[in-house]
This record gives structure tokens, sequence and C-alpha cells, in this order.
């Protein structure tokens, strides 16, 4: 009688679960892959990212405005349900800084509050006798080790020509000047003008403190 002799394990390839590539080299016995090896030290072709988390069909996001809801608008006020996930936004935290020629420079809070440029230049005591407004830059960090440089035009911003900016953290306002402005400063000291019309002349020089000396 005739004994067929067991056939060999066939040699097959694995498949790696992480990457969806192969390691070859594994032997597979009655289907079940068993001892796979990875030959000359080479890794799997493919690479393991993660993927978006797929949203339920039934799920729903509802954003709230909290200012509207809070002056009555009732079409905000939505019934909560049981398994609802209610996140509420940490506000902005951070500082930014004024800088170049105005009134009081330094270091202004940014936290719980959307400031605006115009309000900056005005919390800053405006604009110094030697500052050019129209030299306003903005520098907004970008990223860790980049900063982008914006040009403003001041009047045509508090004019309402240009839109506002709203300011982030880590912001830099300076405001520059011209070789000009000193000249038109010392003119605007040496001839000061009332509002409507008439000189305003030094105390030193009226009648009643001549009159006293």
């Amino acid at each position: 009688v005739n004994v067929a002799a067991p056939a060999a394990p066939e040699t097959g390839k694995v498949v790696d679960p992480l990457t969806g590539g192969t390691v070859t080299g594994g032997t597979a016995t009655g289907g079940t892959a068993t001892g796979g090896t990875a030959t000359g030290g080479t890794a799997a072709t493919g690479g393991f990212q993660f993927d978006d988390p797929q949203m339920d069909a039934d799920t729903e996001i509802i954003r709230v405005p909290y200012g509207r809801l809070r002056k009555g608008d009732l079409q905000y006020n939505i019934v909560i349900r049981p398994n609802d996930t209610i996140d509420v936004p940490s506000p902005t935290v951070g500082e930014y800084y004024m800088g170049g020629h105005v009134g009081r420079p330094g270091v202004y809070s940014l936290t719980g509050r959307d400031i605006t440029l115009k309000q900056a230049i005005i919390s800053a005591g405006m604009i110094d006798p030697l500052g050019w407004p129209e030299r306003t830059e903005v520098i907004r960090r970008i990223g860790k080790d980049k900063e982008i440089f914006v040009r403003v035009n001041l009047p045509q911003v508090f004019a309402g020509e240009l839109p506002d900016i709203f300011l982030r953290p880590y912001d830099v306002v300076n405001v520059g000047s011209n070789a000009v402005a000193p000249f038109l400063a010392a003119l605007r000291g040496a001839f000061r003008f009332t509002y409507g019309f008439g000189f305003i002349y030094d105390r030193n020089y009226s009648s009643s403190a001549n009159r006293q000396n």
C-alpha cells in the first residue's frame, strides 16, 4: 500500500494588520499563518494613519450664540435631551502689545474680550505728536517661528473706509513716524488754534500777569 507523504507547508504572505502591507517569509498551515518572519529586514509597505472620526447619521451639531440667547431670543432656547453634549469654548486668553508713537505703549490684556484695532489705539492714548497714522503696522505671529507684517491706513479705518481688525494674542501694533512729522509737530506747537477761532496765548503774556509783575 502506497501512503502519500504529507505535503510541505505552503509558504505564503502574512498581512500586517496595522499597515495593510505584507511580510514575506511566513508559512501558512491549513489557512492559519504561523511564524511570519521579515526577510532582509524589509518593513511592510504602506503607512498607518488615523482616519477622521465619522459622524453618525443621527448626530447634529447646533451652535448657539450666547449673546442672543441671553437677550431672550427664544429660537436658541433649545431643549436638552438625554445623551446631549454641551461644549462651551474657552474665552480668548493672552495679551497684545502697543508700541511706536502712541500715548501709552505697553502690554494690554486680551482675555475674554474681542478688541479691535481702533479700540486698541484709543486705549493706548491715541497717536502722539510724532506719529504718522498711515504707517501703522500690525505684526501677527503665524505658527512658532513666522510672523506677518500688515501695513494699515489708520485714518481710513477710523473713517469707516476700511474694515477694522480684531486683534489676537501676541499681536504687535506699531505706529510709525515720518521725516516730516517733527516739523509738523513744531508747527502745531508754535501756532495753537482753538476749536472755533482765535489764538491761544500764554498766560505769562496776559494783561493780568503783567499787572502783577
